[in-house]
């Protein structure tokens, strides 16, 4: 029968409508959704104070110098000539440099390196042709004479122009409006040069411009005039640009930068900033890193000190330490940004989740903060006789990405051409000095304790004094390799249903464990590797929701907590309702999305699956966050459970690199925040894993933070900075204990007890052999069976002694010789370690070998371990 030729113009106007429809909603849902435009302030890189001409104060206490701005507790001067700026301190007279004096002099610099302790600010760049270059203040703008200073409140900006400016006609603009130029030289208004200068532009062909006669475009000694006339009139090298630019006539501009620098006292503070809306690029030129003021308050070869640095827990590097063999210290805040890293993890490090460093020496202590770009930022910290003759530590700002991309010829040749962003990100780039008195690291600790809680990022009143809580990650279910007949398929494989999870709690309570913070996870959606959470859809064969919500009345009764787990920046590759090609971030190409895999603790490569695609995973762009999170807020509304758990979101700090709709790493963090603000919203506790430090503020519980730095060559000491700041006013954990690389369990303890930290692990009801063929086949010994005499043994021991601290500070600690450690409490107590083999004293306190002791107040023993 034949078809009627209607019915198949039907047909297919049928299918192209439903195709077109389908299209229609996948451009509308996500490839124009913007969710993260309503939520980002606007205000980043908006803040500029316009300068007025630079007005020294009266007097001068450092030779050489000018008083740039004065407050109750310090001078700000600055040497007009070089711009190398040093803090007077009223309360003990100390002088802190920028820049050392004896730094032209210095005989362990040479070349670069002594240029770069001379200049306050570095960069890296790339050229037109991207090649890439470096530069420094000192010898591209401050040896050429290309500095101007202004006056702020509170301080002076430096405006650097660093690189080649040389123009033919220097200074004096060749095309310029009648109104512009009358302006500019109405301040000589009457005077021989006014009327010299006004003579020598003639009517243009450009509209609405006058133009420079020929004869003074080539008078050199014409021009040189002109050109001082015209500075002291204010002219600037930005209004000559202006001036060209809007002539319409091309002018041939050589690669340079324009960069005003901010220096302004605030308190017992210095602050530097750079407004990165206001810096200036030409010749196509693009800044890729900037470093600000590589030797502030550097420490000298013949002085005692030390620098302090984020490094995980946190680190000293002893001045002097005789280490040259040993790498620079360098770390990215927050970790570097997952698409700029190196596709193979070279090993598992500690984060550095703290945006604060330090340097101590006999005169001088201070306390250095990156306030605003942080997420940009990275450190970088060294010691004398490697590349000079100082111990620095100075920020750095990673402001464009790039990537290279191989080209092929048709001959076999192949080449890389680096890809580099376009634009600038639009913020404010502050570092914070803050001088303090004395002190050393604990001075450091309080005050950048003060500054967070002053902020709104610690809670302003201390937790209350009880027992320590004991931290539980529970795993509910898992997909894994299953069979049916000897045929193979995925399928759910409980770990920890509700009535053992109930069972494992009461077994804890009747051990004596009575704060359990469970962490439960895998309980929906598809189990640990969970799909995305905008909808809750329980695992069935846990048991029944009344069972989960009863588990939870359970634990809060006694004082404990049930937290739902979820995660909701990183999507396993097993989720089914998850556009990974349009809702992923992405790389600079339109289809390189962002994925990612678990570290493979063996070879250390993240491309470790094992064949299981959901420990894989896609990093979901900032700009789809608040939409997940809002569902997901919708959802878990539903389940009368204690709070969230964020597995990633105060943990991974991701951008998105698409070229058109690019969002950088400022904007994603302040995107999520935005969603951290729901969730608290909800007036339930949430738990923050990792801990980046714009997280702290909504958190109520801690895991997984760093409890040990990384055994870097260059570093000498291991300090508890992190546990120093947050202890008191918030409860923590690190990793989980059965998870240690090296079990020791006394070694355990005594970190656990030194750091304040309360301890935690992963346990399964069933035996993790369950585990071997899913994706969580690298947990290993999680049988809580097997786990309970331990895990309680562990956990009284350490109450044992911090209970004591509880909403306590940690004001003070200190490191003694022979393996000894003292940290002292704002209530009085001291708790004493001995992590030698052979009993010690500390102030005729004996300590048990590798143990601890408990002081109240006073001087009797309260108990010991």
């Amino acid at each position: 029968m034949k078809i009627p030729r209607k019915f198949i113009f039907a047909l297919i106007g049928a299918i192209l409508l439903v195709i077109l429809a389908y299209q229609g909603y996948l451009t509308v849902y996500y490839r124009l959704h913007n969710g993260h435009k309503a939520v980002l302030s606007g205000a980043a890189g908006s803040e500029f104070e316009e300068g007025r001409p630079f007005s020294p104060l009266g007097g001068s206490d450092i030779p050489g110098m000018v008083a740039a701005a004065e407050n109750d507790y310090l001078k700000l001067y600055v040497d007009t000539e070089t711009a190398n700026i040093a803090l007077y301190d009223k309360r003990n007279g100390s002088i802190i440099h920028a820049v050392p004096p004896g730094a032209t002099d210095d005989p362990n610099a040479t070349g670069i390196n002594k240029s770069f302790l001379q200049s306050q600010i570095s960069l890296d760049y790339f050229t037109a042709d991207r090649l890439r270059g470096r530069m420094n203040s000192f010898d591209h703008s401050v040896s050429l004479g290309q500095i101007r200073l202004e006056s702020l409140e509170n301080g002076f900006r430096c405006v650097y122009s660093i690189g080649d400016t040389s123009i033919p006609t220097g200074l004096v603009p060749v095309y310029i409006t009648p109104e512009r130029l009358e302006y500019f030289l109405s301040r000589v208004e009457g005077t021989r040069a006014y009327r010299s200068n006004i003579a020598r532009y003639v009517e243009s062909s450009v509209p609405g411009h006058v133009e420079l006669v020929e004869s003074a475009r080539t008078g050199r000694a014409t021009l040189r005039e002109m050109e001082r006339v015209f500075i002291e009139c204010g002219y600037t090298q930005e209004d000559l640009i202006m001036d060209m630019e809007g002539s319409g006539v091309e002018l041939d501009i050589p690669l340079h930068f324009v960069i005003p620098m901010d220096f302004k006292l605030d308190g017992d503070s210095l602050v530097v900033s750079v407004n990165t809306a206001r810096i200036r690029e030409y010749a196509d030129g693009r800044i890729e890193t900037i470093q600000f003021m590589r030797a502030m308050g550097a420490g000298g070869i013949e002085e005692e000190g030390y620098l302090v640095i984020p490094n995980g827990s946190g680190s000293l590097i002893r001045f002097n330490n005789g280490k040259t063999y040993a790498d620079e210290y360098r770390q990215y805040i927050y970790g570097q940004d997952p698409l700029l890293s190196d596709y193979a993890t070279l090993g598992n490090t500690e984060i550095a989740r703290m945006a604060f460093f330090g340097i101590e020496s006999e005169d001088r202590t201070i306390l250095g903060r990156v306030e605003s770009g942080d997420s940009l930022a990275y450190l970088t910290a060294g010691i004398s006789e490697k590349y000079n003759s100082y111990n620095y530590v100075y920020p750095g700002f990673e402001l464009r990405g790039s990537m290279s991309l191989a080209m092929f010829g048709m001959t076999g040749n192949e080449a890389s051409l680096p890809v580099v962003e376009r634009d600038l990100p639009a913020t404010i780039l502050s570092v914070r000095y803050t001088i303090l008195p004395d002190g050393g690291y604990s001075a450091m600790a309080q005050r950048a304790r003060e500054q967070l809680i002053a902020e709104g990022s610690l809670r302003p009143t201390p937790i209350p004094a009880d027992d320590i809580p004991f931290y539980i990650d529970l795993i509910g279910s898992v997909q894994g390799q299953k069979f049916f007949a000897g045929i193979s398929y995925m399928g759910q494989i409980p770990m920890t249903r509700y009535a053992d999870a109930a069972e494992i709690s009461a077994d804890l309570t009747s051990l004596g464990v009575r704060r359990q913070v469970v962490n439960y996870q895998g309980w929906f959606n598809r189990g640990y590797y969970h799909d995305t959470s905008d909808k809750i859809r329980p695992i069935r064969r846990l048991g029944r929701k009344k069972q989960l919500e009863e588990l939870a009345r359970t634990l809060e009764a006694q004082g404990g907590k049930l937290y739902s787990d979820t995660g909701l920046l990183s999507v396993p590759w097993s989720s089914r309702r998850y556009r990974y090609d349009l809702e992923s971030s992405r790389y600079y190409g339109g289809g390189m999305v962002a994925g990612f895999g678990m570290v493979n603790p063996i070879t250390l490569y993240n491309t470790f699956s094992m064949g299981y695609r959901e420990v894989m995973y896609n990093a979901m762009s900032p700009r789809f966050l608040t939409r997940y999170t809002e569902k997901y807020i919708k959802a878990i509304s539903r389940y009368d459970l204690t709070g969230t758990s964020l597995r990633d979101l105060g943990d991974m700090l991701a951008s998105d690199r698409k070229r058109t709709g690019m969002i950088h790493r400022e904007e994603a963090k302040e995107v999520v925040m935005h969603s951290f603000e729901l969730l608290e919203q909800q007036g339930k506790p949430l738990m923050i894993s990792g801990g980046n430090l714009y997280a702290l503020r909504y958190s109520d519980d801690l895991i997984n933070m760093p409890l040990a730095h990384n055994l870097l060559y260059v570093v000498d000491d291991e300090i508890p900075f992190y546990q120093m700041i947050i202890h008191g006013r918030l409860d923590y954990a690190g990793a989980p204990v059965n998870f240690s690389d090296a079990y020791d369990e006394r070694e355990i303890v005594l970190r656990l007890i030194e750091y304040g930290a309360a301890p935690h692990f992963t346990f399964t009801y069933e035996s993790a052999n369950e585990m071997k063929y899913t994706g969580l086949n690298w947990m290993y010994s999680t049988n809580y069976h097997n786990w309970r005499t331990t895990a309680s043994e562990i956990y009284h021991t350490v109450n044992q002694a911090l209970s004591h601290v509880s909403g306590a500070e940690i004001i003070k600690h200190e490191i003694l010789p022979d393996g000894l450690r003292r940290v002292t409490y704002s209530n009085g107590v001291q708790i004493l370690i001995n992590r030698s083999l052979q009993e010690r004293s500390i102030d005729d306190f004996p300590i048990q070998p590798v143990g601890f002791r408990v002081i109240p107040p006073g001087s009797t023993t309260l108990t010991g371990g």
